[in-house]
């Protein structure tokens, strides 16, 4: 049950951890960051079969989180939507990743953000950031006396109880479709409310909807999201609780030994978005246009977990220079190439519109070619081993002559290439980087070759941009932008 939502002031000196506001220019666009501490209590959970039903093994244990509330500051700009953002926990920080990806078509569509921080590893980075301001967060947890588990995908901190956050999020969902005092957008009138999460946070959302989402109490006033939004995971469920972290079947993007077609069922439309780094262990059954079954997967070639723009680029300035402070270098690691640019950014973006489309219209999204994928040669076992933290790969993505991978959702930087697309890295020791990819660019006279001018490479993108537009994986209004950043990568490499 949530008891206090209360709302903390932004000063000079003290303001929200990956505070958006001056990054985003919210003054110039009409945009208000604000931060609140959300208090109650919640119950922590046990499976109780395998259809993943849920009992609570303990019950109203308090807590305190941060809920970051990004808004129009005219009510009537109010688009309606509301992006709910599973804020990221695995680098042992918040990220908000889809925050991120998509914050230039949410602010220009009028849309609430809610960014909720989701896991008690966060807590100190909270804490060192800023020790006076994230005083009162807590994730206590209540039950210390339990046996440590042995395993699990992450790290495991006794301190904290992750199997809060089940209640924390469901009772938010409901609040925000009140006129509760409580409720900090009460002011803004109904909402359709969207579930975001990436990476990590993808296997929340599996919890949610295979644990919660339709117990009868959860949707007495309809469902308790309108619609899903994932990236960079695949079904894993998350741990029901700290202690019980073999709840994922050891899964998370690191299938693959095996094609297994994964499922999930969502009566809401899901669109689940891939990059290279994953669509190996990610390997979706497909689309369904069921009564109970709304799902699309968008694999995106060229890509990598993480890139340029949303791992540099973004945080370029004032966000930099607070990542110091909580001991945090956000650098591209690799030894060799450069960091992957391509702009995968405006996909997601059209996979939001197509989401809401599809929710609020009845008009399903647009289905996508999966990126295609072939059987890994025998030299490319341990290396695929490494990259995933599993079992020993059978597949991998199919090549063109270029080296770069085919199928799937195609950027005009894969239609024109400008250099071979990688979606790892590989460090200085020699390990390596499965997040973040590497280009290795063509030189200036093989894009001569290739292209002939910089003025013809640009009306080669433009056409691809068009034909993208035209598939429903780019805005009409991101082209320009799009173009640009594609440009610039060639002229980047020689192309004049």
């Amino acid at each position: 049950m949530i008891t206090e939502m209360k709302k903390i002031p932004v000063t000079a000196d003290s303001y929200p951890f990956q505070a958006a506001a001056k990054r985003c220019e919210f003054d110039k666009i009409g945009y208000i960051e604000d931060e609140y501490f959300m208090s109650g209590t919640a119950n922590i959970y046990t499976e109780t079969d395998e259809d993943h039903h849920v009992k609570p093994i303990c019950e109203n244990a308090p807590y305190t989180t941060r809920v970051l509330v990004r808004r129009p500051a005219d009510t009537a700009r109010f688009s309606g939507n509301v992006v709910i953002e599973i804020l990221n926990a695995s680098a042992m920080m918040d990220i908000d990743r889809m925050w991120v990806n998509t914050w230039q078509y949410l602010t220009r569509n009028g849309d609430i953000y809610i960014g909720v921080t989701s896991k008690g590893h966060v807590v100190d980075t909270l804490k060192r950031f800023d020790p006076e301001r994230y005083e009162a967060i807590n994730w206590a947890n209540p039950m210390p006396d339990r046996k440590a588990p042995v395993g699990g995908l992450f790290s495991f901190l006794p301190q904290f109880e992750s199997g809060l956050y089940w209640d924390m999020q469901v009772e938010l969902a409901k609040l925000l479709r009140t006129d509760d005092e409580l409720n900090p957008i009460r002011a803004y009138g109904k909402p359709y409310l969207y579930l975001l999460g990436w990476s990590q946070s993808g296997s929340y959302m599996s919890r949610i909807l295979q644990s919660f989402a339709y117990q009868p109490k959860n949707m007495e006033n309809g469902p308790l999201f309108d619609g899903y939004l994932e990236a960079g995971a695949d079904c894993a469920l998350a741990p029901i609780n700290a202690y019980e972290p073999k709840a994922t079947d050891g899964r998370m993007m690191g299938g693959g030994a095996v094609p297994v077609s994964e499922v999930l069922l969502s009566k809401e439309p899901y669109i689940a978005i891939n990059t290279e780094s994953e669509n190996r262990g990610a390997n979706w059954a497909g689309d369904a246009d069921l009564p109970d079954y709304k799902f699309r997967t968008y694999q995106i070639a060229g890509t990598s977990h993480d890139s340029y723009y949303n791992m540099i680029t973004y945080y370029e300035g004032h966000l930099h220079d607070d990542a110091k402070k909580y001991g945090c270098e956000l650098q591209f690691s690799g030894a060799e190439g450069e960091p992957l640019d391509t702009p995968y950014e405006y996909m997601f973006q059209a996979a939001l519109r197509n989401l809401y489309v599809w929710v609020r219209e009845g008009v399903p999204a647009p289905h996508a070619p999966k990126i295609d994928t072939v059987m890994a040669g025998e030299k490319d076992f341990d290396a695929l081993a490494l990259m995933h933290k599993g079992p020993k790969m059978k597949y991998e993505n199919r090549k063109d002559l270029f080296g770069n991978t085919t199928g799937g959702i195609r950027m005009a930087a894969m239609d024109y290439p400008v250099g071979r697309y990688q979606s790892h890295s590989i460090r200085s020791d020699g390990s390596f980087d499965p997040m973040f990819g590497t280009v290795f660019p063509f030189s200036a006279e093989q894009l001569t070759a290739m292209y002939g001018s910089l003025a013809h490479y640009r009306e080669l993108v433009e056409q691809s941009a068009q034909e993208t537009i035209a598939q429903g994986f780019l805005l009409r209004e991101d082209k320009e932008a799009y173009v640009d950043r594609t440009v610039a990568m060639a002229e980047r490499r020689g192309l004049k």
